[in-house]
């Protein structure tokens, strides 16, 4: 499994200049519709050359965009993202090359009827129809349509299955994955640099583009700390976990190699660190677990690599913590520790705390079918930005914390269930495939695991975020199938 190419550099370099790109726009807004035009372009002219590159920039926003608003445009009215623009012209170049290629659509109609990964996916898009169809019939249309774009994105399947077909592909796509995750961590550490040391400021320019972006949040907590938190740092779990399999499964001789494993480990975890999210934490932690269970199973590790890595991770977490205070200034109390403390009163985990009766009692009268997409649900809500514009923060929202009671309420018990045969034909498919290339398939299910376990509290697989990994796993898998 090779990871490092000439797509690394490519996508490392494409990143700095689309960031800057988008900042300069942001800060001379006229600017905006030309920079949104020359990416457009320059997408298209990638993706008529090879699907697979039009896909890998795709994959590359994902990774760094968040809510997917680098650039936007507003065309007679409507809001266009730089994701809803590069979903257009990527499903539609793929279907305009698939319809002029009979082999193309006989391959796809024999996988369809041989794969039950192509047929799970199938029975998603039922429920998600009838998702569609059920909140139409029952909530405000512009809920509904907010609430039930994201889902549009599984229709990307094919194209994930056509554009990821050889192992060559598999590692462009993992080449961008973990480079665009470097390249987030760095981000993460920079912009937390800037804010503890008063360059940047709340309200200021750059937190201002940060936030109208839609790439995070940040929010001070006390002295010179700030909570760095990025959306698509869930991949940056992700590849964390990848690059750890690399390292038990895997015999690295050359030092360069490692060295910039052992790098991207610690600036990946240390952007972990400085996001303060719990739910990345929890995923990491159970994945980390699992990963280690898999290595003694599969990679057949002894005690001595168990202990070694274990410390070396232990340290990493602890260098950090130090590392941290070195970089704020501030050397009182712990930020980890800190975090788990009055969840019951803390304004975020309050907020959690208080979806909870009233979203079950919404599901329980809706159980089977739910109310469709748009339904919503009234609770007291404490977090401060609400609570300035809603008197006694009571809020009324569709969109919950809560990934998993989300899609029930929507999607009702039917749709948890087709989510879950999706997600268990990928698993299978993957444990198929898991001795023609182990580390591989180990890492990226211990990263379904970690999303797995943060979608509990934070909702990603309701999301092109978690979408596009879940299409992205059964791609490879699915790939696996046929080199």
């Amino acid at each position: 499994m090779d990871f490092f190419g000439k797509i690394n550099k490519y996508t490392f370099l494409s990143l700095i200049v689309v960031e800057l790109i988008s900042l300069l726009t942001f800060l001379v807004p006229p600017l905006h519709q030309v920079a949104f035009l020359m990416v457009l372009l320059a997408a298209i002219g990638m993706a008529i050359w090879k699907l697979e590159y039009g896909l890998l920039i795709l994959l590359a926003e994902l990774f760094v965009g968040g809510k997917g608003q680098l650039f936007t445009i507003d065309l007679a009215g409507i809001h266009f993202s730089i994701r809803m623009a590069l979903f257009i012209i990527v499903f539609g170049i793929w279907l305009v090359k698939a319809n002029s290629s009979k082999l193309t659509a006989q391959k796809y109609i024999k996988n369809l009827k041989t794969n039950q990964v192509l047929w799970a996916y199938g029975l998603m898009g039922i429920v998600v129809a009838i998702g569609l169809l059920n909140g139409l019939l029952h909530n405000t249309t512009p809920n509904v349509l907010f609430d039930s774009n994201a889902w549009f994105f599984f229709a990307l399947t094919p194209v994930f299955f056509h554009a990821i077909n050889s192992k060559e592909k598999i590692n462009h796509a993992m080449e961008v994955l973990l480079t665009s995750t470097c390249f987030i961590a760095l981000k993460t550490i920079g912009t937390l640099v800037l804010f503890s040391h008063n360059i940047a400021g709340i309200g200021g320019q750059f937190y201002d583009w940060i936030r109208n972006s839609g790439v995070g949040e940040i929010t001070y907590v006390s002295g010179t700390i700030f909570r760095i938190f990025f959306q698509s740092q869930v991949y940056i779990m992700i590849g964390f976990l990848i690059v750890v399999a690399v390292v038990l499964g895997q015999q690295i001789k050359n030092r360069k190699i490692l060295f910039f494993l052992l790098g991207y480990l610690y600036l990946t975890s240390f952007a972990l660190i400085i996001s303060q999210s719990r739910s990345f934490w929890v995923g990491t932690v159970v994945a980390v677990g699992l990963l280690f269970i898999f290595s003694w199973i599969k990679f057949k590790i002894g005690i001595k690599k168990t202990v070694i890595t274990m410390a070396l991770l232990i340290v990493m977490v602890i260098s950090q913590l130090m590392a941290l205070q070195l970089i704020t200034g501030n050397f009182g109390g712990n930020i980890v520790a800190d975090r788990f403390k009055n969840l019951t009163s803390e304004a975020a985990g309050l907020s959690r705390i208080n979806q909870l009766q009233p979203l079950t009692t919404e599901i329980f009268q809706q159980l089977i079918v739910g109310y469709g997409f748009g339904k919503t649900v009234t609770y007291i809500s404490t977090d401060p930005r609400i609570v300035t514009t809603h008197p006694g923060g009571v809020y009324t929202t569709y969109a919950f914390e809560w990934g998993y009671l989300d899609i029930w309420l929507k999607l009702g018990m039917i749709g948890v269930l087709a989510y879950g045969f999706l997600l268990y034909t990928i698993v299978r498919q993957g444990f198929k495939k898991i001795s023609t290339e182990p580390v591989l398939i180990v890492g990226t299910l211990c990263g379904l695991a970690a999303l797995l376990a943060t979608n509990i509290f934070s909702p990603y697989l309701n999301h092109p975020l978690g979408i596009g990994y879940v299409m992205l796993l059964s791609a490879i898998y699915q790939t696996r199938n046929n080199v």
